[in-house]
């Protein structure tokens, strides 16, 4: 099972983009980078008991060359070896992600989840890679489920925020947006998903809140912002 103080330092990555990503990411590859930024898998087994040094050190060597077949596949192997290790999948799916083999991704993750259900990091990656796979519905279903375990991390409300915006629900949409930045009002990509809908749903004045907030935060994500309120 994920240790306490892992899921923490996690849970405080989560509310970081990789700002650096954004010129050359789709925001679905950008929002699952944020969630596993590179270097997250092998940080993760770093700090996790039952893990063989020989282990962390081939996972690092696979990230740092960013061969992510044969990461996925040193980390299916040991999952045959330990079907209940959570952090296998972790790893498994974090490669099948980066190889944007997303189904397998989610099948992997669906197994984090079902192996540590009261680890809401699990929930989050899978609704993730969902998305990626086209499936926003099912996304929505996972993260709800998430918020049934706890409804604090802005993160999961703001996941929430942008499988409705897929599923075009903008007014759910909004109002996940808005429910994260009550809980964490500096998160740029909450802030952009918001201002996305609003225009959507032709609210202006949200629009411009939200994009005040991203040039007040020195958002990348402003200048998208605001090229999408300047189209006709």
């Amino acid at each position: 099972m994920l240790m306490a103080g892992t899921v923490g330092f996690y849970r405080s990555t989560l509310a970081a983009l990789l700002l650096s990503a954004l010129a050359a990411c789709t925001p679905q590859q950008m929002l699952l980078s944020a969630l596993v930024p590179d270097g997250a898998a092998s940080v993760l087994l770093g700090n996790l008991r039952g893990i063989a040094d020989a282990n962390r050190r081939q996972v690092a060597e696979l990230e740092y060359k960013g061969d992510w077949p044969a990461l996925a596949a040193f980390a299916e192997h040991n999952i045959g070896r330990d079907s209940f290790s959570a952090e296998w999948r972790l790893v498994a799916g974090y490669a099948r992600s980066q190889a944007r083999d997303f189904e397998r991704a989610a099948a992997h993750f669906a197994e984090m989840v079902r192996i540590a259900p009261d680890e809401v990091l699990g929930y989050q990656l899978l609704a993730e890679a969902q998305r990626e796979a086209g499936r926003p519905e099912r996304a929505v279903v996972t993260l709800e489920r998430a918020l049934q375990i706890d409804r604090e991390p802005a993160q999961t409300w703001r996941l929430l925020g942008d499988a409705q915006a897929d599923r075009g629900r903008h007014d759910a949409a909004v109002e996940a947006y808005r429910r994260a930045l009550g809980l964490q009002a500096g998160m740029a990509p909450a802030w952009f998903g918001l201002g996305r809908s609003a225009l959507r749903l032709g609210r202006d004045r949200d629009a411009a809140e939200a994009l005040a907030n991203l040039q007040r935060l020195q958002a990348p994500q402003a200048a998208e912002l605001l090229r999408l309120l300047a189209k006709p």
